[in-house]
């Protein structure tokens, strides 16, 4: 089990193509804080799985890729894959 298996139950809820959600929310989700390196690297928002970081697995294994991360305003975008925000 993975600290983000609620970010990806969460996200396997949504019904539109995207959903914005700000980091509190994700730390609501999660019931913990996001690690400091989410709120000073957009990197770590990055959808390669390859690199092995469990975040990107949970959003991708249910179908999202993040996008237009905001660090200032302390947003993130996830957009299901193969549809656009409508």
């Amino acid at each position: 089990m993975s600290v983000y298996d609620p970010l990806r139950q969460r996200l396997e809820t949504v019904k539109g193509a995207s959903i914005r959600l700000s980091f509190a929310d994700l730390e609501a989700i999660l019931g913990k804080p996001l690690p400091v390196s989410a709120y000073k690297f957009t990197a770590w928002w990055g959808n390669n799985c390859s690199v092995g970081h469990a975040q990107t697995r949970a959003w991708l294994s249910a179908g999202f890729e993040a996008r237009t991360v905001s660090l200032k305003n302390r947003t993130v975008e996830f957009h299901r894959i193969g549809k656009q925000a409508g």
